[in-house]
């Protein structure tokens, strides 16, 4: 597990969601995100406030979250990742993020994690920019990192 998942104030969770895989295996490859232009002042906030913003994936209608990211730096950083181009809604300029753990990890594994910050529900029922609290974070990355060391 990563040490500083746990016990650190200077980390905020987030849901990001994606409408396919294809644009979440190009983060994977390429190290760049692009969100919502409606999430783009909660992230700068807690980018400039955090020592870590944890970004966690999941593509709609997947049933699962894809693994969870860092946010290495502020949007417009970053060159347009070429999925940019084919979405039909604006984006968020973009930005720098380096994966820390790629696992398929189901929402059956995760249901029973709770998030404060969305009304006590279940972490997995969540918008994208969807702030998750601490410790659900901190607890939903381990099981995502658990997952991946299932497969090996």
């Amino acid at each position: 597990m990563q040490q500083w998942l746990t016990g650190s104030s200077g980390t905020r969770y987030f849901i990001i969601k994606s409408w396919n895989h294809e644009n979440v295996e190009a983060s994977q490859r390429e190290g760049t995100w692009a969100t919502q232009p409606h999430n783009v002042d909660t992230l700068v906030e807690a980018f400039k406030t955090c020592r870590n913003v944890i970004l966690v994936f999941s593509v709609n209608k997947s049933m699962a979250f894809q693994g969870y990211a860092r946010m290495e730096s502020l949007p417009g950083t970053a060159p347009e990742p070429a999925w940019v181009k084919n979405l039909r809604w604006p984006s968020s300029p973009p930005f720098y993020i380096r994966w820390i753990t790629i696992a398929n990890t189901r929402f059956s594994r995760v249901g029973h994690l709770k998030n404060a910050l969305n009304e006590n529900l279940a972490v997995l029922v969540g918008r994208d920019g969807q702030e998750i609290e601490q410790n659900c974070g901190a607890s939903l990355c381990e099981l995502i990192d658990e997952e991946r060391n299932q497969v090996f």
